[in-house]
């Protein structure tokens, strides 16, 4: 029963080896996923076949053609290993082909880069001297300012202290003006006064001498009219 039942195993891998070269025909491996999984197909197979290989020759050392089964077994191993090394051949051959495509394309690119980086270069490099420039004429634009606002603010800043001064002395000038005026009009005020008062006494004075001239004229008036009386003589 072990004996068939191993026979049964080497028929089965070599069946498989043969499904492999079935699945994969010669020319038909042509893209990296294809190739990936021949590769993974042919490993399994290869190591079917390697037990079976294994099992078959054991087997063969307990019939009765011993050197007969051997070589049968060799024959289906040696043809399965051809149909496995195949496989893998044709897809390391593709993996090998793409890899140096992808290399060749990879060195194309960056020499296409390169050129670019080249042709670019001048424009670049003029480039970043004119943003260069504008940099330091932005900064020294920026400084100019800044001295521009300082002494801006420092002319401001004597203005509003020489228009404090001015509006100071103006602000003394007219209370000294106004301190005059009024001493002005006090004077005019006191001089009104005194000629007020001078010129009621003057009128004072004048009423006094016409009422004097009154009684005067009066006077000599009722002595004119009234008789002359005698003197009284001794013993009157």
């Amino acid at each position: 029963m072990t004996s068939l039942v191993t026979w049964a195993a080497a028929v089965w891998a070599a069946q498989t080896a043969a499904d492999l070269n079935g699945h994969y025909p010669a020319g038909t491996i042509k893209t990296a996923a294809t190739a990936q999984q021949a590769l993974v197909d042919a490993g399994t197979v290869r190591e079917a076949l390697e037990s079976s290989y294994k099992s078959e020759t054991a087997r063969c050392l307990r019939v009765f053609l011993q050197n007969a089964c051997q070589e049968k077994a060799r024959k289906i191993y040696m043809k399965g290993q051809e149909q496995v090394h195949r496989v893998e051949v044709e897809a390391h051959d593709l993996q090998r082909l793409l890899a140096a495509q992808q290399h060749t394309a990879d060195q194309e690119a960056q020499q296409a880069q390169w050129r670019r980086e080249q042709a670019e270069r001048p424009q670049k490099e003029a480039d970043a001297h004119k943003a260069a420039q504008e940099r330091s004429a932005h900064a020294q634009e920026q400084e100019q300012d800044a001295l521009h606002k300082q002494e801006q603010a420092e002319g401001n800043r004597k203005g509003y202290e020489q228009r404090n001064a001015q509006h100071d002395k103006d602000e003394a000038e007219r209370a000294s003006v106004h301190l005059r005026n009024v001493a002005q009009n006090e004077k005019r005020y006191r001089d009104k006064q005194d000629s007020a008062k001078a010129y009621a006494q003057s009128r004072q004075r004048e009423r006094e001498e016409k009422r004097k001239e009154r009684e005067a004229k009066l006077k000599a008036q009722a002595a004119a009219v009234s008789p002359e009386v005698p003197a009284p003589g001794p013993g009157d």
